[in-house]
């Protein structure tokens, strides 16, 4: 006997248009809370940036020798050093922007420093010691976030170089107009053989809040900080040293500077999901949808992030860009709905998504639109006032004395060692701390 199996007859895919209408009308009506179109494979809302978290970036690759850095309008070269007469060195190629110094018996503690000045929340820079251990003294190479204010108020991540080995760490200062006097170490890696490069991310709205990443692991987070920082903030990438043996050379790559730590998706739907995916398939990072927003941490990642935005209600997606884009902190993007004749067969180009540009990768420096309210770094223009413009074009000497009369609260201690803690060594300096003579 022959078995038969029922298999039912689909309708013809005309007649699926109405039920698909009435679906659509159904999911509008309800505000995205029901998904029963989702199979198509075809999104219902379109994504696009509504606003650009990046403040300024250099990747520092450039062939730039020191003569043209000193004409640069993104950055202002200076130091203590200067002032001195010890010998210091800066230049700029394919592997990063090299700032040298060394002190002398003179002058036992020497800085030298690339500073930009900007409103906004997070900076990065990937650094390089040049050695692991020194037979003498304790250089130091560092990213720092100062007040925008007259007294010597800073963050620092760096590494300190002793006989003993390279040490990374976080540290806190206080001072005055003259100089820091209070130094609080808020991390050390004391683990043996540490790298001798590392990326250090600090963020901080100069308020209450700061965290600081290393290598992308958070090393530090408080939201409850007394720092009183006034914007502009003061970004330095230096080196100092009490190293008199030789020139001790910190090299810096990847330097940006975004105005937050996340990325906003807003017009999302209730009870939908935010992903940030990269081109792998890997979730960088989830949030789920709150009062219409989600909000993604970035910190923790090297920017710009490459990866697509995509937004799911139950786990099937709604809305995707149509290709992996570059996303920074800060970044703002919305959802808007699609039409019925989007939602129907409309390819994903026409949806409204917006992929934006990678920087040029030749480009020596890139900046983007920050929040109105904040000064924006933009390529050409002198990192804050007419004052710096002028500071700029004048010899180094002169371009302190002008900083200094300008009132912008330059940094004008030589030290930022940051305390490692080492038992092998009879002495050690914490981060900012001068040791006496």
């Amino acid at each position: 006997m022959e078995n038969m199996i029922a298999v039912p007859r689909l309708p013809h895919r005309k007649s699926l248009l109405a039920p698909l209408l009435v679906a659509a009308s159904i999911l509008f009506l309800l505000g995205g809370t029901v998904a029963p179109a989702h199979a198509l494979g075809v999104p219902l809302y379109s994504i696009s940036q509504s606003h650009s978290g990046l403040v300024g970036s250099d990747p520092l690759n450039a062939q730039l020798s020191q003569a043209q850095l000193s004409g640069s309008s993104f950055w202002l070269f200076g130091g203590d050093a200067v002032g001195e007469g010890a010998p210091y060195a800066f230049s700029e190629d394919s592997g990063g922007l090299h700032i040298g110094v060394q002190s002398t018996a003179a002058y036992p503690y020497a800085g030298f420093y690339g500073l930009h000045i900007a409103n906004a929340m997070l900076a990065h820079a990937v650094m390089t010691v040049p050695s692991r251990t020194v037979p003498s003294g304790y250089p130091n190479v560092g990213l720092y976030v100062q007040t925008g204010g007259s007294n010597v108020d800073y963050i620092v991540c760096g590494a300190t170089t002793s006989s003993a080995g390279t040490y990374w760490g976080v540290a806190l200062a206080q001072g005055n107009t003259q100089g820091a006097f209070q130094y609080v170490p808020l991390y050390v890696d004391s683990s043996a053989a540490q790298a001798l490069t590392r990326s250090c991310t600090i963020v901080t709205n100069g308020q209450n809040y700061l965290a600081v990443y290393l290598d992308g692991s958070q090393v530090f987070l408080s939201s409850t900080q007394n720092l009183g920082y006034q914007v502009p903030f003061q970004f330095f990438l230096e080196t100092q040293t009490s190293y008199q043996g030789a020139m001790y050379t910190g090299t810096f790559q990847n330097f940006y500077m975004t105005s937050s730590d996340s990325v906003t998706v807003t017009g999302m739907p209730t009870g939908t999901t935010a992903q940030l995916v990269s081109p792998s398939g890997q979730v960088l990072a989830s949030a789920p949808e709150g009062s219409g927003t989600a909000t993604l941490e970035v910190a923790q990642f090297n920017m710009p992030i490459v990866a697509n935005i995509q937004v799911s209600l139950l786990g099937v997606s709604v809305a995707s860009t149509t290709s992996p884009v570059s996303i920074w902190g800060g970044d703002s993007y919305s959802l808007s709905l699609l039409g019925v004749g989007g939602l129907l067969g409309a390819s994903s180009s026409s949806s409204g998504s917006s992929a934006i540009v990678a920087p040029s990768a030749g480009a020596v420096v890139q900046a983007a639109s920050a929040p109105v309210s904040a000064p924006v770094s933009q390529v050409g223009v002198a990192p804050s006032s007419a004052a710096v413009t002028a500071i700029t074009s004048s010899s180094p000497l002169t371009a302190l004395s002008l900083v200094a009369g300008a009132g912008l609260g330059i940094r004008r201690d030589p030290e930022g060692f940051v305390q490692m803690g080492t038992p092998k060594v009879s002495k050690s300096l914490s981060l900012g701390q001068e040791e006496q003579p």
